[in-house]
């Protein structure tokens, strides 16, 4: 029985590299005429093969600026997720360094209290974040359309949710913040949402840019007693295919493989692993 075929995992790239082999082969065609008929002696090409030239030039930029602008794009969206963990991690130590407490000892409200969010963001973080914004008036942040999950379905708005603290930064980002249920028992430093003391959610560009989904512009980090820790580490979802799958998950655990990996290939394969594979090629 002969081996089953390997998928093409980029069959763009492949429609581009045949199509560039032929782009190729049609103009060194087009130099070879010239030189066999003596064009050379003339100083220029003729109408004809100007315009060809510039239809082959056309045809490729149009094929290739979309994937230009995509990788373009998410490396962006790389640097500004590994600049915001920065600015979270470096902020919340400040304020566990100015106040001499741990997270946890905050008095904070929990159980989707809007007390709790407010008082997080007014008392403890906001004077160590350079603000564009501090959305009190909530539609200059963030509008009613619903975020996505990154598998297409949809989610929530988070512009009528009154236990959210929302703030726009200098550089774009949007960060929601929202005391969890579990603020009661984010003394201990478990992996889960029943542990945190706060879920930050953060949109890379901000709502009014879009797309407004887990996974490609928005990320979750959960913030213990005394760090910050992007939603999806190796030990929270060993299995990442599954955890940050583009047709099946919520997209939720994508943000610590951006950090870590500095890829967004789980929108490009879907057989992405930890140990075995951190990128598409």
């Amino acid at each position: 029985m002969p081996p089953p075929r390997k998928t093409n995992q980029h069959p763009e790239k492949t429609l581009l590299r045949n199509f560039t082999n032929i782009t190729l082969y049609f103009f060194t065609k087009i130099i070879n005429n010239i030189k066999t008929k003596h064009y050379y002696t003339k100083f220029g090409f003729t109408l004809a093969e100007t315009l060809i030239t510039i239809g082959i030039i056309g045809i490729v930029a149009a094929m290739t600026l979309p994937s230009l602008i995509q990788d373009h794009r998410e490396k962006e969206t790389v640097a500004k997720l590994k600049k915001i963990n920065s600015i979270l991690s470096q902020a919340l130590v400040r304020a566990i360094n100015d106040t001499g407490t741990t997270v946890d000892q905050w008095n904070l409200e929990g159980e989707d209290s809007k007390n709790g969010s407010q008082v997080l963001v007014e008392d403890y973080f906001k004077p160590y974040f350079k603000i564009a914004d501090d959305c009190s008036q909530l539609k200059t942040c963030i509008g009613n359309k619903k975020y996505k999950y990154l598998n297409g379905k949809e989610h929530i708005a988070y512009d009528g949710q009154n236990s959210y603290k929302h703030l726009l930064l200098a550089d774009g980002t949007l960060v929601i913040f929202h005391v969890s249920s579990g603020f009661k028992n984010c003394s201990t430093d478990a992996l889960n949402y029943y542990s945190n003391c706060a879920d930050i959610y953060v949109d890379t560009n901000g709502y009014y840019k879009g797309p407004n989904q887990f996974g490609k512009d928005s990320f979750i980090f959960a913030m213990k007693k005394n760090r910050i820790i992007p939603y999806g580490t190796k030990r929270e979802a060993p299995k990442f295919s599954q955890a940050c799958n583009k047709y099946s998950s919520y997209g939720y655990d994508c943000t610590a493989w951006v950090i870590q990996n500095e890829n967004m290939d789980y929108l490009h394969c879907d057989d992405l692993d930890w140990n075995k594979k951190i990128k598409c090629k």
